[in-house]
């Protein structure tokens, strides 16, 4: 990235987001430290490097990729590893009147100044895509995408792993999807793992925070629900592909989990062609 700063509060906006960006910056390098207040709600993130972060008597350890923000009025100290660290930073900046609705979709909490970004191949995607709109020409066409991208990396950089870590549990996971409208058992799957069941449900649990049966009837309820909204298909049929062999224990099962009959979910959800 080769830019520096840029004001973006002097574009109009044709379709205004609740939180239109004010200014942005890159700063390659970063060997100083920060000392003051902000009048703007700030979200810096740390590319690349490790430090400190400083707020009302707590100090955080910077280690990058993460988040620090900056929000108005509280006293900040914060900057690379001391003598010689440096970090890249990229940071965002927004009116303080944006506070509110910040607040609101969940980007802004005060308990939460510093946060470590998981997901960085998916906030570098994110920051291309930016790269691209502010150096592909005519800003004043680009304010709202801009905005919009903004917002979309804030959310990824909170987001957790879309991976779980565990790459047999991931590849188990990949065969259930695949397989809905299949019985599972779940002993014969771990055995053929090389894994004893309780180590099976220990890992599944470890990894995706609920069981293995939980988490393949959720699943298939999923897929109902779409195949519902989505097509004609008979109920009956539905409850087939995604692994219910009873037509009347699909409906019941589905009312319990939904608090809808799947007839009644069709009817709100269904999609109609134009």
């Amino acid at each position: 990235m080769d830019f520096l700063v840029r004001h973006w509060a002097v574009y109009s906006r044709r379709f205004p987001s609740s939180c239109p960006l004010q200014g942005l910056g890159f700063i390659r390098d970063k060997d100083s430290w920060v000392r003051g207040t902000f009048t703007t709600c700030n979200f810096s993130l740390i590319l690349r490097g490790e430090g400190e972060f400083h707020r009302k008597g707590r100090s955080w350890p910077v280690l990058g990729p993460c988040v620090i923000t900056q929000w108005p009025g509280d006293w900040l100290e914060y900057g690379p590893s001391l003598p010689d660290g440096t970090w890249d930073e990229l940071y965002l900046m927004y009116d303080a009147v944006h506070m509110p609705a910040l607040r609101k979709s969940g980007l802004v909490k005060e308990r939460r100044p510093i946060w470590p970004i998981h997901n960085f191949d998916r906030v570098q995607s994110q920051i291309e895509e930016l790269y691209g709109l502010i150096n592909g020409g005519h800003p004043e066409m680009m304010a709202d995408r801009v905005d919009r991208v903004c917002e979309r990396l804030v959310l990824e950089t909170l987001l957790p792993k879309l991976e779980t870590g565990d790459e047999v549990i991931q590849k188990i996971q990949s065969q259930l999807r695949q397989q809905l409208d299949r019985e599972h058992d779940f002993e014969e799957l771990a055995q053929r793992c090389g894994m004893s069941p309780s180590t099976f449900r220990r890992r599944w649990f470890q990894a995706l925070k609920t069981t293995p049966g939980r988490y393949l009837l959720d699943l298939r309820i999923q897929k109902a629900r779409r195949m519902l909204a989505e097509t004609t298909l008979d109920v009956g049929e539905i409850a087939s592909r995604t692994g219910f062999e009873d037509r009347l224990y699909f409906s019941r099962r589905f009312k319990l989990e939904t608090a809808l009959s799947p007839t009644e979910y069709r009817e709100r959800y269904r999609i109609r062609r134009v």
